[in-house]
């Protein structure tokens, strides 16, 4: 599957990310509406957010350069 890419705003450049999860990576549901989660990329690198429109929250975690930094964050939640 070829990476997705995705145009920079700021600077008019395109960055190219590979949004595929790897096979070690899961993503936990939006612990808000129960929707689905899923990478996005931006110009500085990628994120997780939940994609669910209906959702009223719409949460996203802080951008990562790494993938496995994203996810992490994305599933770490409070016990």
């Amino acid at each position: 599957m070829p990476g997705k890419t995705q145009k920079n705003e700021a600077t008019g450049g395109s960055v190219i990310y590979d949004l595929k999860l790897p096979h070690w990576a899961f993503l936990f549901n939006c612990p808000f509406c129960g929707g689905d989660a899923e990478l996005v990329a931006d110009g500085d690198g990628v994120y997780v957010g939940c994609k669910n429109s209906e959702c009223l929250i719409k949460p996203i975690t802080d951008t990562y350069q790494t993938k496995r930094d994203a996810v992490r964050a994305w599933n770490q939640r409070p016990s």
